[in-house]
């Protein structure tokens, strides 16, 4: 019986590392931990554009280019454009977003904006706007990966139209997908699903990142909602 056993043992241990060997030869690229892999011997000296511009990422040629971190701080100037029939004129706002990745392929997202307009007769709105959210990212391959998000927001509201626009508790779903063009352009977009009673229940966000130095990019962005249009500029301080 012993023998047998110790047959039935010897027999699982063949099978199991020839079907680790194939696993191998047939999935070489582990996009969170990847092992060495064998490389072609390529002349880089003929792509100057090259260059490590990871501010704390990996060389060109690693498993995710340095643009797509997430872990970044983040700052914006915001023109608010104000659709429908509430009559309110945009004005100037900004908004603050932290990135912090944790064990991959999760990261935790928190963000701050501030939306104001005014009324034909002076009326003025404001609204605060914090959010928290645990999201997973997927990298397809280097330079391109699809994300998404859950999270929750709440909206401060103050001012004149605060009948109409309360303060608000919601939940909301964000996924996007980042896009690294060259080692110093990114390019990014996504689509937010919130259940609020105030703004932005349905918006398109789309920004691009240029790095000026190696940890530092800027940003230019426009967010399309049924009720606002909101055009950024600013930068990111990523890690």
């Amino acid at each position: 019986m012993k023998k047998i056993a110790l047959f039935l043992v010897q027999s699982l241990l063949i099978v199991a590392g020839v079907h680790a060997q194939g696993y191998e030869s047939q999935y070489p690229y582990d996009p969170y931990n990847p092992a060495p892999q064998p490389q072609q011997n390529y002349n880089y000296s003929t792509y100057p554009s090259n260059k490590d511009y990871s501010g704390g990422g990996g060389d060109y040629g690693d498993t995710t280019s340095p643009m797509l971190s997430y872990g970044y701080l983040s700052g914006q100037y915001a023109y608010n454009d104000f659709k429908g029939d509430n009559k309110l004129e945009g004005e100037s706002g900004f908004g603050i977003d932290l990135g912090l990745e944790l064990m991959k392929p999760l990261f935790l997202h928190f963000g701050l904006d501030r939306i104001t307009g005014e009324g034909p007769n002076a009326q003025k709105l404001e609204v605060t706007t914090v959010t928290g959210a645990a999201g997973l990212y997927l990298p397809f391959a280097s330079r391109f990966h699809a994300f998404a998000e859950v999270g929750v927001r709440y909206d401060f509201v103050d001012g004149d139209y605060d009948v109409v626009y309360t303060d608000d508790f919601s939940v909301f779903v964000r996924p996007g997908i980042r896009v690294a063009v060259t080692d110093r352009f990114e390019l990014a977009g996504a689509v937010l699903f919130n259940n609020t009673d105030n703004f932005n229940e349905f918006v398109i966000e789309v920004d691009a990142y240029f790095a000026v130095l190696d940890w530092l990019d800027l940003n230019v962005g426009v967010d399309f909602s049924e009720d606002i249009n909101s055009y950024q500029l600013g930068g990111r301080w990523r890690w």
